[in-house]
């Protein structure tokens, strides 16, 4: 259990000294047609999430904030409507992600 409260205690210190990293991907304009918040483990270095977008809606904007530790690599695949973040493998804190997408 020592091990525990010790994992516990570095995912709040990683967490009071996270930064605010803002990618953005296109150009500002459109009706909002996906949001999504999401919690990127412990350790998990890629992240990936499919963005669904509706039939005949092509995406115009994808902003993407992460509240992490350290700055990820983060790359919006327009062929896929993918959004991928990745870390280096010393990414050793929880972080957060919200992303945002535009689309006509």
């Amino acid at each position: 259990m020592k091990w525990l409260s010790s994992i516990i205690i570095l995912l709040a210190i990683s967490q009071a000294f996270a930064g605010h990293y803002k990618f953005e991907f296109g150009q500002n304009y459109g009706d909002v047609i996906y949001r999504y918040d999401g919690v990127i483990p412990f350790l998990q270095t890629n992240t990936k999430l499919s963005i669904p977008v509706p039939p005949g809606v092509g995406v115009t904007y994808v902003l993407v904030i992460v509240d992490a530790v350290s700055t990820p690599k983060v790359d919006f695949l327009h062929d896929t409507n993918e959004v991928s973040i990745n870390y280096s493998w010393t990414q050793l804190s929880l972080s957060t992600y919200s992303v945002l997408v535009k689309g006509l």
